[in-house]
């Protein structure tokens, strides 16, 4: 099914936006999360656990950003003719 295309700019600008702070709470969350299991849980491997949570949190947060970029492109863009 093909969304309709938005009357102004300013939808697509939130939607630039909606894009841009999944990735950078994904990757904030996940610093968290490591965070929390060398603090709680596994004090010795400071501070490898956040170091891995952290490049876990930018590749998964990457990927859906261009992953949703991409369709998010793919549906604002002009048809060419």
């Amino acid at each position: 099914m093909e969304l309709a295309r938005p009357q102004s700019g300013f939808s697509s600008g939130v939607a630039g936006w909606a894009i841009a702070s999944n990735f950078a709470f994904g990757v904030v969350g996940m610093v968290l999360i490591g965070w929390a299991l060398e603090y709680f849980f596994w004090p010795r491997a400071s501070p490898w656990i956040l170091i891995g949570f952290a490049c876990a949190g930018l590749l998964g947060g990457g990927h859906r950003f261009v992953k949703e970029a991409m369709a998010a492109n793919r549906r604002y863009a002009k048809p060419k003719r």
